[in-house]
Order: structure tokens, then C-alpha cells, then sequence
């Protein structure tokens, strides 16, 4: 950056971005530095000390008429990082500063040149309703640039082929930050477009994140440091009963969905659900409803969020009590006709529109979850965000409001012990989520209907994990025909959907007609007790499947997705999804993103009676995915280290037989290498019985064990097991 306020990145000798002129709009008209109306009168420069470490910033104070605003560049410099913050500082304010265009910006600080014929740079934006999952993928360059943005835009990422990649992204006043792109292809950052007033001493930030380790590792990077500035803890994500159990649902795509048993209740049918899934021991450990239980006003808006009387007569408390089972409980935008409001004589102060209301009252959250929490509510789904903030004008006129909405939706939920699930949920609530811990999960991708590929969630999956949040693909059938369903459809791929659910981390909620659920399908996901066997952080694409957008031939023409388990301090077991292929590729560890472990060896997954196919795993023996890896025939790989006991046996260890993840934290607590055998410390429920597969000097062998009455096992893997094998 020099005295003028002029700014590029570089890589080495290559530009990777090229500042464009700063603007900021007030007064009803636009002051830029392209022709001077933005003048700038002084420079100058800070320093100091905060949590990340010694900063430093050099800021550039400007007069647009009559006011001033300051931007500036901040850098820590020990310990050093590899990233720059960008401020924009509203001195005193401004007035008149939007001209009608929601879906532009009326500051724009940093702005970055699209170059023209840039063929070795792609780019991948996160843009539209569940989590970005309308992402864009291209080259980058003005002739292939595909950019939503406004008030749907997000991170945005450039990426090449040797592994180096920046995010950009606001780094704080996240519901009221947006991002767009002129007519000349310059992208800028800044508040967004609907605000007319913005308040005097308010700072909008933009953070520009660089790395050389590739698309998923930097995001992961990226977002470790987000969390880490904005203190966001996971001690709500871990307790969440509905990421670590599975559970029963009723949302868009369920069987149930707006439909109960004929001439039945809803109260009737759910209870009908437990005692179907008690005779065929289908652990569900809770039940979410959806909006069919609440009455609804003009637009579709709630009224009340309590149950409508021919919905559950003896009411939710009485279903609570019979099948003790918690829930999950889903909400949408506010009636302008609620009762809650104190324009419609009630006790909560809301911002009440036309069609839509939003509520900016603490002690309104805190009254509607205490009366929940008596019910059995534990989680909170919050759908139609996007609706909720596009369809009011306070929301996007506003700096505060939409931020003041979701901040005390989080404050009222901590203080009563519950979680959050958002639905349809821009980048802007997503990036939001940092200030609001309890927000655990997040749907990232459409609505589920059966048959569709709903499920193709690994992209998504980055910028969630990154987020720390659980990526959550919505419900699914496990069985294909499911006899009077609303929609007529079948379901031919209920085993994928099972397995992306327990790859995904988020929940696993099945929605079956009842008397149809495949229960052998559905166990695969799950111990005894309906504990979810997953793995550590979700599956994500991998990075050549982005290349493969950008560059095609470069990567992987279908879906090849990633994760891994760490068992004790250092042993780790990747996991490799792959499914929808249109055509073969090799993968290698580096591919898979398996660099920071020896994955030793690959073995296919054990679905036949036989064992599975074990091979050699590295840059010269890569796994041979091919197009035999379909929707209905998917295709799960798994690496193990290879362990040696007294020099003259070579361990590899498979997993527990019949699940998706065979080797689980949720499952496997320890491993113990001893001179001639390896013991396996396992947890589940008490009497379940486990079997367990190894290779024992590639023989193929099993130990079966039973849970003991402490809820504990250990599983010896010697040359024992090899016997009937």
C-alpha cells in the first residue's frame, strides 16, 4: 500500500489482485477517489497490542463533502499472519447514502480489478439462501465471472493450481456488510446498499486471508482464525443431543410433512412413530416438528409459535411426557399480525411492517423459549432467514436491526440451555454465527425430495466447517417406495443419503412412512443407543473437484469427498466418499488431503460377506475411482496405518463391520499396541454386540465382542481371529 492509498497483492513475481478506487456514497452523491471527489487529507499511522498479538495499522482519513471517512489497513505483525483487515470508519456518520440499489454497496474499501484472459486463476463464491449453497466456481477473469452478490454475496475465494489461495470475507458488521460487482468488473466491499443513515463512529472490516496449502486447508485455516477472534466456543456443538443421536422428522420432504396417519392427529402419528420404532429397536433419541403445528397469518407469517389445538389436543407436553423425547422445533418469519407485538396488543416490542414483523426484545425470546422448554425444546430451527431479512425494510435499511434480531435469539437460547439450527440462511447469518455460539448447525443445500441430489453438500461443508458448524443436508428416506406419499416419489438412494447424513457430522433424521424404514440401512449410521459414528469434521469436496469447475480435466468429473477419524493422540483412519461419477480418476493421499498422516494402506468398504480388497496407498499406487462409484452403488474407501507387532506381523486395522464409519471416536476411545497383539478400548451400549475387522499379515480377520455392563470393551486383535476367516 503506498501514501496514496493505493494497495496490490502479490505472489512472488505474479499479481494476484489489483486494488480499485476507494468510494464512499453520502450526500446523495458518490465521492471517489477515481476523479478526486474523495479527497484525502491526511495519513497516518498506529500501533498497539490485543489478543491475536502486536498490530499495526496505516489509515487514510478522506472528506466526502462534509464527511469524513477513514479507511485503513491492518496487519499483526508479531506473531506475523498471513492476512490484512480493511476498515472502513464512518467518522461522523453519514446521511442520504443510498440510491436504491439493496444489492450494491455504498462504500467500497477494499475494491479489487477482475482481470481480462486470467486463465490460471479460478475462484469460488458462496452466494445465495443455505449457507452459500448457490456457490459459483470459474475462472477468474471478467469473461467468466459469474458473481452474486449484495445481499446474498459471500467469502469469495482465488485459487490456483499450486496450492495458494486467498479468501476475502467481512470480518465484522456482518448482516449489514455487503459485496458487489460494477460494470467494469471491480469487486468491492463495503456496507450495504439499502442503509441511508449510517452512525457516526461505526466501522465495517473486511479481512483478506492468503495460504499455500490449498483450498480446504486454508479455509479451515481461515476460519480457526475467525473463531478464534471472535472467542467462539464448541463446547455447545459437542452437547448438542441432535449431532450425536439420531433422531425422527417431520420437515419438507418427510413422509409426515403436512400429513398424519389417515383420520388420525399429528399427536396420534407421533406417538404411533415411537412405538414403530421401539418394535423394530430404531434408536431415535428425539423428533423435530416442523411448521405444521403453528397457526399462520396473512403471507404465510406465524401468529403464535404453539400448537394448534386439532394438532395435538392434549398438547405438546402430554406427547413430551409419553414418549420422552426432546425436540427439535421449527419457526419462521413473523405475521405482521402477531399477537406478541405490542402494535397488535401485546407485551414485546417488534418492528411491524406491512407483511412481515421482526422482534428487538430480549425478553421476547426469553418468554417464547421458557414456555417451549416446558414441551421437551431443545433446539431451535430458525428457517426462512433469507425472507425474514430480504422482506423487511428495517432489516436492510438498517446497520443494527437484523444484527439486534439474531443476537438476542442467541443471548435467550444460551441462558435456557438450548441450540440453534438456521435455515436458509445467507452468507451474512452464516458469518454472523460467530457471535452466537449457540448456533450449532446449519442446513446447506435445498429442501430434500426423494430421488433428487439434495445430498451433494461437500462444498457447502468447507465454508460450515470453517464456521464451526455442523453441515446438515436435511432429512431423508431410507427405503425407495413409500406407499400414499404426498409428493410420488420414490427414493432409490437411501443408503447414500444415510451415509452423507453420518459423513456430514450434522444430524441424521430419517422420516419414514412408519412400518417402512430400512432398518438394517439406517443402523449403519449409529451404535445400539443411536449414537452417530461419525467421523471428525465433515466430508468436504476435494480440492480438484473445485479445480474440475474451474479447469475442466482437472479434477474429478463427480463427487469425491474426504474426511478422517484420530483415534488416541496420533492414530488417524481417512475416509474417502465417491459417488455420481461420470468418469475414472486416481487419487493420491496429497488429492485426498491425507498429507498430514501416513495413510499406509486403502481398503474398499466390507458390504459382501467377503473381505475387503486391501491395497497399497500413495502418490504411485493411487485409488482408482471409477464410474462403477453411482448414486445407488457408492463407493466408501478407508485407510489405516500400518502397525507392526514384533517385527514379524504387520496390523491393519478395518473397523467395525456394517457402519459407514468404521473407526469413531464415538465408538473407539483407544488403541494399545502390545508385543503380539493390539487391544481396541470401546464404548457403546450395554449387551450390543460389535465386530470388528483387521488384517493380520493380510489375512483378513475378526473379533466379536460384547458391550459390557459399564458400557466399555476391549477388542483383541490377534492371530486368533484369523481362524474361520
Amino acid at each position: 500500500m503506498d501514501l496514496q492509498g493505493h494497495y496490490t497483492f502479490t505472489q512472488g513475481e505474479k499479481l494476484w489482485l489489483q486494488g480499485s478506487p476507494t468510494f464512499v456514497y453520502t450526500e446523495g452523491q458518490n465521492y471517489t477517489t477515481e476523479d478526486g471527489s474523495l479527497r484525502l487529507v491526511q495519513v497516518e499511522y498506529d500501533g498497539g497490542r490485543d489478543k491475536v498479538g502486536e498490530w499495526m495499522t496505516e489509515c487514510f482519513l478522506y472528506l466526502a463533502g462534509t464527511t469524513s471517512f477513514q479507511t485503513c489497513a491492518k496487519s499483526w505483525t508479531n506473531p506475523p499472519l498471513p492476512l490484512v483487515v480493511f476498515q472502513q470508519r464512518f467518522i461522523n456518520g453519514t446521511q442520504r447514502s443510498s440510491y436504491g440499489k439493496v444489492d450494491d454497496v455504498i462504500s467500497g474499501f477494499p475494491s479489487f480489478q477482475v482481470p481480462l484472459n486470467q486463465t490460471d486463476m479460478g475462484y469460488l463464491s458462496y452466494q445465495g439462501d443455505m449457507f452459500g449453497s448457490n456457490f459459483m466456481i470459474g475462472r477468474w477473469d471478467g469473461y467468466h465471472v459469474l458473481l452474486s452478490g449484495g445481499i446474498a454475496g459471500g467469502p469469495l475465494a482465488l485459487f490456483d493450481q499450486g496450492g495458494n489461495v486467498i479468501i476475502i470475507s467481512p470480518f465484522s458488521g456482518f448482516m449489514s456488510a455487503s459485496r458487489s460487482m460494477d460494470e467494469y468488473f471491480r469487486v468491492r466491499w463495503g456496507v450495504m446498499g439499502g442503509v441511508d443513515v449510517v452512525p457516526t463512529g461505526y466501522q465495517y472490516e473486511t479481512i483478506v486471508y492468503y495460504g499455500y496449502t490449498g483450498i480446504n486447508q486454508v479455509f479451515s485455516e481461515w476460519g480457526s482464525f475467525m473463531q478464534f477472534y471472535y472467542d467462539k466456543e464448541s463446547i455447545y456443538r459437542q452437547a448438542d443431543l441432535t449431532l450425536n443421536y439420531i433422531g425422527y422428522w417431520t420437515d419438507g420432504g418427510a413422509y409426515y410433512y403436512y400429513a398424519t396417519e389417515p383420520n388420525k392427529t399429528y399427536e396420534q402419528t407421533i406417538l404411533d412413530i415411537k412405538n414403530y420404532a421401539d418394535s423394530v429397536s430404531l434408536p431415535y433419541r428425539y423428533v423435530q416438528y416442523d411448521s405444521w403445528f403453528y397457526p399462520k397469518g396473512p403471507q404465510g407469517g406465524v401468529l403464535t409459535w404453539t400448537p394448534m389445538p386439532d394438532i395435538a389436543p392434549d398438547g405438546f407436553q402430554y406427547i413430551f411426557n409419553k414418549t420422552e423425547w426432546p425436540v427439535a422445533a421449527h419457526n419462521r418469519y413473523w405475521s405482521s399480525k402477531t399477537p406478541y407485538a405490542k402494535q397488535n396488543g401485546g407485551n414485546f416490542n417488534f418492528i411491524v411492517e406491512k407483511e412481515k414483523a421482526i422482534p428487538q426484545d430480549l425478553s421476547f425470546w426469553m418468554y417464547l423459549f421458557e414456555q417451549a422448554r416446558t414441551w421437551g425444546l431443545i433446539v431451535y430451527e430458525q428457517d426462512w432467514l433469507n425472507r425474514e431479512f430480504a422482506g423487511l425494510n428495517a432489516t436492510l435499511t438498517s446497520v443494527d436491526v437484523a444484527r439486534t434480531w439474531l443476537m438476542q435469539m442467541g443471548e435467550a437460547a444460551r441462558a435456557v440451555d438450548l441450540t440453534i439450527q438456521y435455515c436458509l440462511s445467507y452468507p451474512r447469518h452464516a458469518l454472523q454465527t460467530l457471535e452466537i455460539p449457540v448456533v450449532t448447525q446449519a442446513r446447506v443445500s435445498g429442501d430434500y425430495r426423494a430421488g433428487s441430489d439434495q445430498w451433494m453438500i461437500g462444498v457447502t461443508s468447507i465454508f460450515a466447517y470453517a464456521m464451526g458448524i455442523a453441515p446438515f443436508k436435511d432429512t431423508f428416506w431410507t427405503a425407495e417406495y413409500q406407499p400414499g406419499n404426498r409428493y410420488n416419489l420414490s427414493e432409490p438412494n437411501g443408503e447414500l443419503q444415510a451415509a452423507v447424513a453420518t459423513l456430514s457430522t450434522g444430524p441424521v433424521g430419517p422420516s419414514d412412512m412408519i412400518g417402512y424404514t430400512r432398518v438394517d440401512t439406517l443402523l449403519q449410521c449409529c451404535r445400539a443407543d443411536g449414537k452417530i459414528l461419525q467421523p471428525d469434521k465433515p466430508a468436504t469436496a476435494i480440492d480438484k473437484q473445485i479445480w474440475q469447475a474451474a479447469w475442466p480435466g482437472s479434477g474429478p468429473a463427480g463427487q469425491v469427498w474426504t474426511t478422517y477419524s484420530t483415534i488416541g493422540a496420533s492414530d488417524t483412519f481417512g475416509i474417502i466418499l465417491a459417488a455420481a461419477m461420470e468418469d475414472n480418476f486416481p487419487l493420491s493421499p496429497s488429492d485426498a488431503g491425507f498429507d498430514f498422516f501416513n495413510p499406509g494402506v486403502v481398503m474398499t468398504r466390507k458390504s459382501t460377506p467377503g473381505a475387503p480388497v486391501l491395497s497399497a496407498f500413495s502418490s504411485a499406487s493411487p485409488v482408482s475411482i471409477s464410474t462403477q462409484c453411482g448414486r445407488q452403488h457408492f463407493c466408501l474407501y478407508y485407510t489405516s496405518p500400518r502397525y507392526s507387532l514384533g517385527g514379524s506381523v504387520e496390523v491393519v486395522i478395518y473397523g467395525e463391520e456394517g457402519k459407514f464409519v468404521p473407526m469413531s471416536r464415538e465408538r473407539v476411545l483407544d488403541i494399545n499396541v502390545l508385543p503380539d497383539t493390539m487391544e481396541l478400548v470401546l464404548e457403546g451400549a450395554v449387551g450390543e454386540v460389535v465386530t470388528f475387522g483387521y488384517f493380520w499379515n493380510n489375512v483378513y480377520c475378526k473379533v466379536v465382542v460384547v458391550i459390557g455392563p459399564d458400557g466399555k470393551a476391549v477388542a483383541s486383535l490377534t492371530r486368533d481371529g484369523c481362524a474361520a476367516h
